[in-house]
């Protein structure tokens, strides 16, 4: 009986003897050649197919299956050899894309950079606060102490005649940062931020090689206006003396209290002090004693600084600050753990046993902060900050992230977070250094 042809033809996968006799299939001859090694079927008891290799084609192996076969093995040659080809192109045109993509970033961020320079604006940009009209009036001023010179030049004058170098705003004003390499954010904010300056305080003034510095002290980072200077030695103390209300009284305070003179500069020191008061008679500038007594007014806690502390608070619905369930006194014993010989100085028994007695006083901060007693966190970030202890610096963030961001007060989070990261006591604390 002659046997059907195949409705499948050379597109039949099936190899059962059964099936083969029953239905015709196309020649086994086929010009392809062998590439890959076939593969014999074996009809087992529950007609499904055995697979096994053999170096032979077997009788009964198709040649459309051969053809089949064949047709993968070159398909999967070539596909790999594409598929290398495209990865090894992918790596070559990859560099070359990111180099020219990291060239670019390059290009555009000291675009912005050298446009930031061209302005003022870089002051805000980077130290995240504004100067004040009399910062700029005295630098005019002390361009007309030395005539003739460079803007650099005024700097390096000050600081050999009177051991005071005019750092961070002052630099950039005496173009330090236009040919600088750029650094990253955080190194503008650690820029002349001594171990004990809070994010309220701002360095202008440095007695050269000392921790005397004197700067701008804002309760609000937007403050521009009616300024009061601050004193610190960070060798001594977390104290800071409010000693001016505006920078040329700051500059006859440190002439008078911190500058050591000799008889070779006497003369020309007597004379810069002389046109100090002649400018400020002339140009009538907020003074100490009115800007102290209406600040006053506003503080709420004195604090370990005894700068005291600032916050918005309402007097009839007595909102926006409440005090800590500790004293001072109190809060000073407790870090005082850290001190202790049986504990060990800095141990891991030290910090738990200060952070144990901490707890209470945090969690009444923290609740404060929920009832809108804004002021409480801050009061207990900023005097654990001016305690000094590194240790503390994670319990600090909890308190004055919170505590600044509802006060609105976002850039002193920038700070703080920037300070703490790398705080230091060295006493050269110049961004140049970092940048070299």
């Amino acid at each position: 009986m002659p046997k059907e042809d195949c409705k499948y033809w050379d597109k039949c996968y099936q190899r059962n003897e059964a099936h083969l006799e029953k239905y015709n299939h196309p020649s086994k001859e086929t010009d392809i050649p062998k590439m890959a090694p076939k593969r014999k079927t074996t009809s087992t008891a529950d007609n499904k197919e055995e697979v096994s290799p053999q170096k032979e084609d077997s009788p009964n192996t198709s040649s459309s299956a051969r053809e089949i076969e064949a047709v993968a093995a070159v398909g999967e040659y070539e596909t790999e050899t594409a598929q290398l080809h495209k990865e090894a192109m992918n790596n070559i045109a990859g560099k070359n894309y990111m180099e020219i993509l990291e060239k670019r970033i390059r290009l555009s961020v000291q675009q912005e950079y050298d446009n930031l320079c061209e302005s003022n604006e870089f002051i805000r940009h980077k130290f995240l606060v504004e100067m004040p009209p009399d910062f700029y009036a005295f630098w005019q001023f002390i361009n007309t102490l030395k005539k003739d010179t460079t803007k650099t030049a005024v700097l390096q004058h000050i600081e050999q005649m009177f051991q005071l170098q005019l750092v961070a705003p002052f630099e950039f004003l005496a173009g330090k940062f236009h040919k600088a390499k750029i650094g990253e954010p955080g190194d503008y904010l650690r820029h002349w931020r001594f171990y004990y300056d809070p994010p309220e305080f701002q360095t202008v003034f440095v007695r050269k090689n000392t921790g005397i510095h004197y700067g701008y002290w804002r309760d609000v980072p937007q403050d521009k206006d009616r300024l009061l200077l601050a004193r610190n030695d960070s060798t001594q103390n977390c104290e800071f003396q409010f000693i001016a209300g505006n920078i040329f009284d700051a500059f006859l305070y440190y002439l008078e209290h911190d500058f050591v003179g000799t008889p070779f500069n006497t003369a020309q020191v007597a004379a810069t002090k002389k046109a100090v008061k002649q400018h400020l008679s002339d140009n009538p500038l907020p003074d100490l004693d009115t800007l102290t007594k209406e600040r006053n007014k506003r503080v709420m806690a004195k604090s370990f600084h005894r700068a005291g502390i600032v916050v918005p608070y309402e007097r009839k619905s007595q909102q926006g600050y409440r005090p800590l369930p500790v004293s001072d006194a109190e809060l000073k014993k407790i870090l005082a753990l850290f001190e202790r010989k049986d504990l060990g100085v800095d141990s891991d028994n030290a910090k738990q046993a200060v952070l144990e007695k901490l707890q209470p006083v945090a969690n009444a901060a923290n609740i404060a902060v929920d009832e809108c007693d804004f002021g409480t966190a801050l009061e207990l970030g900023l005097d654990l900050f001016s305690s000094g202890h590194k240790e503390l610096h994670m319990l600090i963030s909890s308190l004055l992230v919170p505590a600044y961001s509802l006060l609105s007060r976002p850039q002193f989070i920038a700070i703080a977070k920037a300070h703490m990261e790398q705080r230091s006591k060295e006493l050269n604390l110049s961004i140049f250094e970092v940048l070299k």
